[in-house]
């Protein structure tokens, strides 16, 4: 949650998914069916290249195709053919402090 509210105002973040903000499109559902909103915030940059830069720069992520471990990790989806934009990101939130994590991407993004 803490993420994705720093990132919600971030200038390099054109477009933002995460159920727990409440101008998501997917937050009344998810307000009803869950008791927290999960761990996996969307977040889409200009381009390709600075998604790959923010996920190269970030130390708290580790670039990953497959969530689930513990730590913070992120992918950009696009490079596997799904019909997302070029600088969408997929976040998922680990086990790290939150100030650490929010720290680093905040660091990765002004790059």
């Amino acid at each position: 949650q803490a993420l994705a509210e720093v990132l919600a105002g971030h200038p390099a973040v054109s477009g933002l998914r995460y159920p727990g903000l409440p101008d998501d499109p997917s937050h009344a559902v998810a307000a009803r069916q869950m008791s927290a909103f999960g761990t996996l915030v969307g977040l889409e940059l200009a381009d390709r290249d600075a998604a790959d830069r923010f996920i190269a720069r970030c130390t708290a992520l580790a670039p990953t195709t497959s969530f689930g471990g513990v730590h913070s990790s992120a992918e950009r989806r696009a490079r596997w053919g799904d019909a997302v934009a070029e600088g969408f990101v997929r976040v998922s939130v680990g086990c790290e402090p939150t100030d650490a994590l929010v720290t680093s991407v905040l660091a990765a993004l002004e790059g």
